[in-house]
């Protein structure tokens, strides 16, 4: 299926345009990504290397596409990460092969068990500076043939962001920032972080690390472990091992 790129682009604008705060935004683009390529869900998220972490979820067309977000967040590492880091698509045509597997292992397990079946990440960057990755995910296993056209649209997810972004700098005192649209969403993590970070007198990244891999040991999302950390139910040290 070929993209029209100019009437994809003047959607795209026109929701960003249509919608005067950044509540709904997110679903919006992503259900408009959904609509351009033959896919099953859709999933955005905001990449930064200036935040504890430095990704945030924006948004999900479905349960799995929340799910495949939320895993790669909480457990660091999955096609979106890589696609970020080395900015450059990652092509996952079946989840359950053994190189997936040995490249990502916790992230493999947990997103065949959730039923999907492939995976392609595109990154969100203007020339070398990369603000985010679009996840595009299908039940079946096979190769995505449109890869062509989903590059068109992750490019114009990137102008449809900055757009938004350049629209509420222009109206606000305060100048917030792209990772602002997802900011309600993990604001526990970030606060959670900084509380392990003083509890254990190590940096933000270890601090996170260690929220991670206490999630993880408990089969539990990150956000809901960060939730009992700020709440005071959960304290790490060192002797315990968190």
């Amino acid at each position: 299926m070929a993209v029209d790129r100019i009437r994809l682009a003047e959607g795209l604008a026109a929701i960003v345009a249509d919608v005067p705060g950044q509540e709904g935004l997110p679903e919006r683009l992503c259900h408009a990504c959904l609509a351009a390529l033959p896919v099953d869900g859709v999933g955005l998220s905001l990449m930064t290397n200036e935040h504890a972490g430095g990704r945030m979820l924006l948004g999900a067309t479905d349960a799995a596409g929340s799910k495949i977000e939320e895993l790669q967040f909480s457990l660091g590492e999955g096609p979106c990460v890589t696609a970020f880091s080395e900015a450059r698509p990652v092509l996952v045509p079946d989840v359950t092969t053994d190189e997936v597997r040995l490249r990502w292992p916790a992230f493999a397990e947990q997103v065949a068990a959730a039923g999907v079946g492939s995976l392609f990440a595109f990154p969100l960057q203007v020339g070398a500076i990369g603000i985010g990755v679009l996840d595009c995910h299908r039940i079946r296993t096979g190769p995505l043939e449109e890869v062509t056209e989903a590059l068109v649209v992750a490019t114009a997810v990137t102008a449809a962001l900055l757009d938004h972004q350049a629209r509420v700098l222009s109206a606000a005192e305060v100048k917030p920032e792209l990772i602002d649209l997802s900011w309600r969403d993990h604001a526990a993590v970030h606060q959670a972080t900084g509380m392990v970070s003083s509890q254990l007198s190590v940096p933000t990244d270890t601090a996170l690390a260690r929220l991670r891999a206490h999630a993880f040991c408990e089969g539990r999302p990150l956000k809901d472990v960060a939730a009992d950390v700020v709440a005071r139910r959960l304290r790490f040290s060192e002797e315990d091992g968190g």
